[in-house]
């Protein structure tokens, strides 16, 4: 199975990362616009945690455009989900 990464808003202001599954699709249920810092670096954990779950079993896909948005969104490292890149 194949989980892809995407994003829900514009790059002026993400509001959700969405985690597609096949049929599945996942969503942040805060919004990104509005949430502050703790709970962003909350959210970016919990989805590392997460890909790294799915990755043993599962091909994960995040396009190189959207890695940068989502790292900044999430304050996150840069380059941590290079491992992820679909491109």
């Amino acid at each position: 199975m194949k989980v892809k990464i995407g994003l829900r808003g514009n790059s002026d202001s993400v509001s959700a990362i969405i985690i597609k599954l096949d049929d599945l699709a996942l969503v942040t249920s805060d919004n990104l616009f509005f949430v502050g810092e703790e709970n962003r670096n909350k959210i970016g954990a919990n989805i590392i945690k997460l890909l790294d779950a799915l990755s043993a079993d599962h091909d994960i896909e995040i396009g190189d455009k959207i890695i940068p948005m989502i790292e900044q969104e999430l304050n996150m490292k840069e380059g941590t989900l290079n491992k992820y890149s679909s491109e």
